[in-house]
């Protein structure tokens, strides 16, 4: 976790569940050390798939932007 923090990238607590989904495939959750959920992955046919789904959101979260299509603006 200090490599990342030296590098500029913001170390963000939590944990990666991995659980079965109801057709037998598998699914990742993050989440917080709050509880609250933070990302859902989609389904994979194997806990492989699953956990290079994991790997794919660790090595990419960092440098993903916004793409806000909601047609909103952010202010209340």
């Amino acid at each position: 976790m200090a490599d990342r923090k030296r590098a500029g990238v913001a170390a963000v607590a939590g944990r990666f569940v991995i659980s079965k989904d109801e057709r037998g495939g598998f699914r990742f959750e993050l989440v917080a050390n709050n509880g609250q959920t933070l990302a859902v992955g989609e389904g994979f046919p194997t806990k492989v798939a699953c956990v290079n789904g994991i790997e794919t959101v660790r090595r990419n979260a960092p440098e993903a932007t916004i793409d806000d299509r909601s047609g909103q603006s952010q202010e209340p």
